[in-house]
């Protein structure tokens, strides 16, 4: 009797597993096996988990990729000026590291025309490994690890649940705009960026310009990798517009040499190419001084991103001159812009 029981439990406990795995195998949140089946709609919650799916099983031939800074692209964009067909992968809190097992996949699955990649200055100055949690057996081939997958609890009772629901109610969310995260109540403006900004204290030296090189070298080699290795590819490489709000905290952190080197000496090793074309806006003041582009020191408003888009399309990559002008203007910048006069003459005293 007891054993009937337990082989009816079994059983029981069986079933519920293979129910729970067939679940998530139809749905499909993270597109995995395959896109949205006919009548069900998609939805965009996890770029980490979802964005594996779609390099695996989207059709196209050019790539976007980079932190949340890249989130507001729309694919279309790309597409318009440039042709062939945009896959935009962008990963919040992501480092080198992370768009290197991105990439991984991307050209196992593709044959890759252009790749447009944000070089982010406080992620090359970073540990590429210090990074938030990867799923990579969502990036991998191996079927095996799929497990972690079908029997994810949270998989099952929020991304299959947010997918019924959109279903349920005729929810739909276009491709282009997926994991964009402006909206229509998104805030811009210097006393948003200023709020979210714990400008440190000036520590009134400053530190060797080889202070970030272990680092850089590191996220340096990650790039070379698929530069060097895929001479058929285009590279649009570029640094985005962070704010001037990145630079005072750069400067009065004592890391203004070490922030000119990392910026030099990375677009030196760039800029002739073959295959690379080098671009830089965290220089082009009429963008990252106008502060009702920002929400904090470094994400932008999704004009800025078009902006982007249509400067790389309409004009020329950087040379040696241009890479001089940049330094030589960034470094003008830091000795002689007035951060302070930013702040109200209330709160000056206590940055001092």
């Amino acid at each position: 009797m007891y054993r009937k029981y337990v082989l009816r439990l079994i059983g029981v406990v069986v079933g519920l597993l293979l129910l729970s795995a067939a679940t998530v195998l139809v749905l499909d949140p993270a597109f995995q096996y395959h896109l949205p089946l006919p009548g069900i709609e998609a939805t965009y919650t996890n770029e980490r988990y979802q964005n594996a799916g779609l390099i695996k099983n989207q059709d196209y031939d050019s790539v976007c990729i980079g932190s949340s800074v890249t989130s507001n692209f729309r694919a279309s964009w790309f597409d318009e000026r440039f042709g062939g067909k945009t896959l935009k992968v962008s990963y919040p809190g992501g480092t080198f590291a992370d768009f290197d097992i991105a990439l991984e996949t991307i050209y196992a699955t593709h044959d890759i025309e252009r790749v447009y990649w944000s070089l982010d200055p406080r992620l090359l100055a970073a540990d590429p490994q210090d990074s938030e949690s990867m799923p990579t057996y969502l990036y991998d081939f191996n079927p095996l690890n799929d497990i972690q997958y079908l029997l994810n609890k949270d998989i099952l009772l929020e991304s299959c649940a947010q997918t019924v629901l959109a279903t349920l109610t005729g929810t739909h969310t276009d491709l282009d705009e997926a994991f964009v995260w402006e909206t229509e109540s998104t805030k811009y403006g210097l006393d948003v960026a200023i709020a979210s900004y714990e400008r440190p204290k000036d520590i009134g030296f400053q530190y060797d310009r080889h202070v970030f090189n272990e680092d850089l070298r590191k996220n340096l080699e990650i790039i070379d990798k698929w530069v060097d290795g895929h001479p058929e590819t285009t590279f649009y490489l570029y640094f985005p517009p962070y704010s001037t709000l990145y630079f005072d905290s750069i400067k009065r952190q004592g890391q203004i040499d070490a922030m000119m080197f990392l910026l030099y000496d990375t677009a030196n090793r760039y800029k002739d190419k073959e295959n690379v074309k080098f671009y830089s806006f965290i220089d082009q003041n009429a963008i990252t001084t106008n502060y009702d582009n920002y929400t904090d020191m470094v994400h932008y408003r999704s004009e800025v991103n078009r902006y982007i888009v249509d400067y790389m399309a309409d004009n020329p990559p950087l040379d040696a001159s241009g890479v001089e002008a940049m330094a030589s203007h960034l470094r003008s910048l830091m000795a002689n812009y007035d951060f302070d006069s930013l702040y109200p003459p209330s709160v000056q005293d206590k940055y001092k």
